[in-house]
């Protein structure tokens, strides 16, 4: 049977950027890009209750205050590189929503991107490269967080995403300038230096020098604000402040919090277990760092992308005052950690779902489960993630050390 035209120029052999894929898979590629933003186009007109309390009088204020000028007076408890946007965005004759939409949809692609180049480098199958793209496009956390909610969320995810493709390069400079940037954008960033500091004991591509690079770029972002008239100490205490905002130990996030009644706004000894929740988080993590560090494995991209997920998983779950928007670098890691063996999909299924969960009693004032059976659902994953990194180190044990074990 003669081949067709069709067939042979779907066929047809395409290299973009050092990947080879098919006309085919391009085709399917511009057709999800396009599909995502029509998705997103739809929800632009959405007014949420942060973009009507916060982001648009925010907008308004700077316009009053001459654009850049504006860091003269305090306006927003979000970070100088934010309000940059802001700013630069305050002198266009658009609306303020879609514009501010506008700028998280573009994250959302180059997190896109960025997930694409991972999965592709840690399995060279473009099919599955594009596939983690199209599932990171039309995850609900990320549509709901940047088209609905107007929240920024996916910017310091995208630099984290950035950050990991340079991980897995072996480049311990640009992978930590990368997560210095997110850092600079939100605090939230922090949710994955565990992982990296296990990856610099374990001697895997990052440098101790180069953890320099997170207060460093700090300190820079915020100096051309003070030259515009905002407070140096001010700019460098904004994390502080918003810690200090939220007394709650969670912000209808599902995590160890919601099973003590610690919730918003409610709240018993929110202090006091707060204090008790951060000892927690650095004995959890840290026994975890001292478990890889004495033990003798091979360190494995599926299993250091199990470990980047665990992490941040117990980060968010024993940590406090976690607002319902923290999990989505979990939705992102779990994409790849799915990527890599298709057997793990449910695992992303489960965090989209809690994630979706999590929204919709500020979204939409439902609360469509109660947040404490939400919050046992996330520990069951964090179980299984457990034993899974678990049964991946006893698989890696080099024979040598079996039979000394055995003995």
């Amino acid at each position: 049977m003669r081949e067709r035209v069709f067939d042979r120029v779907m066929s047809r052999e395409v290299k973009i950027g050092g990947i080879s894929c098919r006309m085919v898979d391009l085709i399917f590629v511009c057709c999800v890009l396009a599909l995502g933003f029509l998705a997103r186009l739809s929800l632009m007109p959405i007014q949420s209750g942060d973009y009507y309390w916060a982001f648009k009088p925010w907008m308004e204020q700077i316009r009053e205050n001459g654009g850049f000028r504006s860091f003269g007076t305090e306006i927003s408890n979000y970070t100088p590189l934010y309000m940059y946007i802001m700013c630069a965005l305050s002198y266009l004759k658009m609306n303020d929503l879609y514009l501010l939409k506008l700028v998280s949809i573009l994250f959302d692609y180059v997190a896109a991107a960025a997930m694409l180049l991972i999965v592709h480098r840690l399995t060279g199958n473009v099919r599955k490269a594009i596939l983690g793209m199209t599932f990171l496009l039309f995850s609900p956390a990320v549509l709901l967080d940047s088209a609905y909610w107007a929240q920024c969320d996916m910017i310091y995810a995208a630099f984290l995403l950035i950050a990991l493709y340079w991980f897995f390069r072996d480049n311990s400079n640009l992978c930590l300038i990368f997560a210095a940037i997110a850092f600079a954008f939100k605090l939230q960033a922090v949710f994955l230096l565990p992982f990296l500091i296990i990856m610099w004991a374990k001697q895997r591509t990052i440098r101790l020098r180069h953890f320099v690079w997170i207060p460093l770029i700090y300190v820079l972002s915020v100096i051309p604000a003070c030259l515009m008239g905002g407070s140096f100490a001010g700019l460098l205490s904004v994390y502080s402040g918003q810690t200090e905002l939220y007394p709650w130990g969670t912000l209808n996030y599902p995590n160890l919090y919601a099973l003590l009644g610690e919730t918003m706004p409610d709240q018993h000894y929110a202090a006091e277990v707060s204090g008790a929740g951060l000892m927690l988080t650095v004995a959890v993590l840290g026994g975890l760092a001292y478990y890889l560090y004495t033990k003798r494995i091979r360190l494995t991209d599926r299993l250091i992308v199990t470990l980047a997920l665990l992490t941040v998983a117990v980060t968010v779950y024993t940590l406090p005052h976690m607002h319902e928007r923290y999990g989505i670098l979990l939705d992102l890691l779990a994409i790849v950690y799915a990527m890599l063996d298709v057997r793990k999909l449910p695992v992303f299924f489960g965090f989209s779902l809690i994630s979706v969960v999590s929204y919709m009693p500020f979204l939409i004032n439902v609360d469509i489960v109660p947040l404490a059976y939400t919050a046992m659902g996330m520990l069951g994953l964090i179980l299984y993630l457990g034993y899974d990194l678990y049964r991946q180190t006893a698989e890696e044990i080099p024979e040598a050390d079996k039979k000394k074990s055995s003995a």
